[in-house]
């Protein structure tokens, strides 16, 4: 799986990354899963690249940002 990653494009490979690495550093498969999301769409942004990112995947990035303030008392 790590193999079909593009390691040319820093868009694509670092929220994988993220999301490997997070997830036993936190201790939460959650939290892994809730930052690839929004580094994925983050940097897919930033690199220009927006009309790639589908609508289903700005919806799970706004998701994952509200769900992190929830569980940091942002919204409390």
């Amino acid at each position: 799986m790590l193999g079909q990653l593009a390691f040319d494009r820093f868009e694509e490979l670092l929220p994988a990354f993220l999301t490997i690495i997070l997830i036993p550093l936190t201790f939460s498969i959650t939290q892994g899963i809730l930052w690839g999301f929004i580094s994925h769409v983050g940097l897919f942004l930033i690199a220009g690249r927006r009309r790639e990112i589908h609508t289903v995947m700005y919806a799970l990035a706004v998701i994952s940002i509200g769900l992190l303030a929830l569980e940091h008392g942002k919204f409390h």
